[in-house]
């Protein structure tokens, strides 16, 4: 059982700036940030400088809307040391002769989109036939590059995932021929879960057919909106009746379970059009929804949209907050079963196995120009310009672009992390695994979030309100930030911001779905920076 200590914030010895944290994390609700993705991660990065208690402390008045005044909404995690070019490559190659132990992940990334969405930032290259078949056989030979190391042979692969860009660009003899290298090459478990990502447009019966027939079990189709208006607005294909037209038809398989992404927060989708789009969701014959609220980055094409008058403003943080609240009361009262705090299944048919153990401190063996896994804790990129992954292909060698080694209590971190995105959390369990008394260290925060109305004690642990819930991945990373100072020497503490998931393309760009569970902890925009400077210094 966690004890819930009654002890006060020590306030004597705390610095002006401290002081000054304290004061604009815990100020009013109409003081609420209202800023883009960067800026958000700009100022929850300044707030983890503190490296205090008060930088934990949330806003009890209003915790749905204001818990603090920054709110991290990718994936959080423990940081990690960054490794490039020759060095990555090294270590990576060291790695690979180390057996897996545990539930493995395998991801492939398709980096190609017929069309730009408005709202991403992460649009690689644009489709054509001829290159998108082209990446499928190189794809297939990097999958041969590992295919005799012990670290893809020695244990079995649990879930694999396609994700983009835009993996149903693949013609359906494409679909075939990398579905069926990965079931040839990889130690693919019995049950394994086998996604295939993308979107409605152009994703036809003949390739739903040649999936289906290669193997492919889970279908992760991004919707994001029904409303016709709205997805116009955003540079999406098609209008509401093809869409639904095509899930039914889809559904209508059978033969593999069937998710669907919304998200919520775009100009011009009000609460009634945001509800509209989670009771039409919630009607359909589909087996999961992912309920993810929109990012607007500094760079995209919708932040330019807005600024210039060309789209209203996107929802602010108060008005997602409250959509995401509706969606909980409409999902639950439609009977969908809450798998973690962004995904819902109807019935027992959507397992969820990918995202579920990407949070965690599982492996993931990583495949395709720009994809992102993890091995033995070290965290990967492959390289994510196409010509130059093609070059490294060509020549042999793995086209690994970065790599993340690992602090201490990595694993630990990791698994708190992931609980904390879960919903629940049982320190005590955790403490009881590690060896280690995180439940006693956590506790002045944990306490805090009590009080403030984001956690709820049950049984041996918390479980998060409605508000915590919104606000989960801020918790976390507060959460891993503080025990990291308290289990940490400072010459190995990592102060990182806290979106370490879209740099690495992802369907949309606009949410994090759980693709990559890679570079937790990392600034992506700083990665790419780091990146570029070293290709520049290698030319």
């Amino acid at each position: 059982m966690i004890i819930v200590l009654k002890e006060e914030t020590p306030r004597g010895s705390s610095s002006p700036e401290t002081e000054r944290l304290v004061k604009e994390m815990s100020q009013a609700p109409e003081r609420q940030h209202e800023g883009t993705f960067e800026e958000n991660s700009r100022r929850m990065a300044e707030a983890l400088k503190a490296n205090t208690l008060d930088a934990c402390r949330a806003n009890a008045e209003d915790p749905l809307h204001a818990a603090f005044t920054a709110k991290a909404v990718v994936h959080s995690g423990p940081g990690g040391m960054p490794l490039m070019g020759p060095d990555a490559e090294r270590t990576l190659d060291g790695l690979l002769d180390t057996p897996r132990k545990g539930k493995t992940l395998a991801y492939l990334h398709v980096p190609f989109c017929e069309t730009r969405c408005l709202y991403c930032l992460f649009y690689q290259n644009p489709y054509k036939e001829e290159a998108v078949s082209r990446y499928a056989e190189a794809l297939v030979k990097e999958i041969q590059l590992w295919s005799d190391r012990a670290a893809v042979t020695s244990h079995p692969v649990h879930a694999v995932y396609f994700g983009g860009g835009t993996p149903t660009a693949f013609s359906p003899d494409d679909l075939k021929l990398v579905i069926g290298a990965v079931k040839k090459y990889l130690p693919l478990a019995n049950d394994c879960e086998i996604t295939v990502e993308g979107r409605i447009h152009g994703f036809t019966d003949e390739k739903i057919e040649a999936a289906l027939e290669a193997g492919a079990n889970r279908f992760s189709l991004g919707v994001q909106t029904f409303n016709t208006d709205v997805r116009r607005s955003m540079m999406r294909v098609d209008d509401r009746d093809t869409i639904l037209a095509r899930l039914n038809k889809l559904c209508s398989y059978d033969n593999a379970s069937v998710v669907m992404d919304l998200i919520y927060g775009f100009p011009g989708q009000t609460m009634d059009v945001w509800e509209d789009d989670v009771k039409t969701a919630s009607s359909l014959p589909l087996d999961g929804i992912d309920c993810y609220q929109l990012n607007v980055f500094e760079r995209s094409p919708l932040a330019k949209y807005v600024a210039n008058g060309k789209l209203p403003p996107a929802a602010d943080t108060r008005e997602k907050a409250d959509m995401f609240a509706m969606s909980v009361e409409r999902l639950t009262n439609a009977h969908w079963r809450r798998l973690s705090n962004n995904h819902w299944g109807n019935g027992m048919r959507e397992r969820n196995i990918y995202n579920a153990l990407g949070k965690g401190a599982s492996d993931c063996l990583a495949f395709g120009c720009g994809a992102g896994g993890r091995i033995h804790g070290h965290s990967f990129m492959m390289e994510r310009k196409l010509d130059a992954w093609y070059a490294q292909l060509e020549a042999g060698k793995k086209p690994v672009g970065m790599l993340m080694k690992p602090t201490p209590h990595w694993h630990l971190l990791r698994t708190i992390s992931s609980a904390m995105e879960s919903g629940s959390i049982d320190l005590t369990a955790i403490a009881r695994k590690f060896n280690v008394p995180v439940d006693k260290l956590a506790a002045p925060v944990i306490n805090q979030w009590v009080e403030a109305g984001l956690l709820v004690p049950v049984g041996n642990g918390f479980v998060q309100t409605v508000a915590g819930q919104y606000w989960h991945v801020t918790l976390a990373q507060l959460l891993v930030n503080w025990l990291t100072q308290q289990l940490m020497p400072a010459e190995v503490r990592t102060v990182h911001p806290v979106h370490p998931h879209s740099a690495m393309p992802v369907r949309g760009a606009g949410h994090p779905k759980a693709a990559h569970p890679s570079m937790e902890g990392a600034d992506p925009v700083e990665i790419a920076q780091k990146m570029r400077e070293m290709h520049s210094k290698v030319a």
